[in-house]
């Protein structure tokens, strides 16, 4: 009988100990995969140097990191991978200064390039109010599709660390250029370089 109590302890024991490896295998997993996905400072920095050396238009080998945010019309919207056309992502938010002086310009060159050029505003919202949002757009009259980053997940996807910053991306989805702010001449340049993608 106490065999059996010893044998059934070491089999409890052991199965125990299996599911808790398996587990934190399994966490593991998540934890590579998530950091995957996102960029780090060293994705940014080849990206940076890259644009700077006037290779802009070539691919940086750094994936844009996919994901999906509500509208400010309440439908989804996801990006990542493939795209019929290039994609620049703006973030931004209605308190930032420079966000008002880029978007008068981002309006210009979205009515110049939006044949070629898909155009996303990402509204960092976390410290945002409603009606702000919907002022600043109004305001500058933004014509393309503005997404909000309500929880701020897209931005820590792209390592963000301010605003504003935009993202061109490829039709491939890789990034080609990332920068925080810039004149209104090299924008339009950058810009024109990614529609001749």
């Amino acid at each position: 009988m106490k065999k059996n109590i010893w044998l059934i302890a070491a089999i409890v024991l052991i199965v125990t100990l299996a599911t808790l490896q398996a587990v934190n295998n399994t966490a593991a997993q998540k934890a590579n995969t998530a950091e995957d996905k996102s960029l780090d400072a060293e994705a940014l920095e080849k990206i940076v140097n890259q644009a700077d050396s006037g290779q802009g238009t070539r691919s940086s080998g750094v994936k844009a990191p996919a994901f999906t945010l509500k509208s400010i019309d309440n439908s989804y919207v996801s990006i990542g991978g493939k795209s019929a056309k290039p994609i620049v992502l703006n973030f931004w938010a209605s308190w930032c200064d420079a966000c008002s002086v880029e978007a008068l310009e981002l309006r210009k060159l979205y009515e110049q390039f939006k044949d070629q050029i898909d155009f996303y505003g990402i509204n960092v919202t976390t410290e945002e109010k409603p009606e702000n949002i919907k002022d600043f757009i109004k305001k500058n009259n933004l014509q393309y599709p503005i997404l909000l980053d309500e929880h701020k997940h897209t931005a820590d996807l792209y390592e963000l660390h301010a605003l504003p910053t935009m993202f061109l991306i490829d039709k491939e989805g890789y990034i080609i250029d990332t920068f925080h702010v810039v004149d209104s001449l090299e924008l339009e340049e950058k810009i024109g370089r990614l529609a001749k993608k």
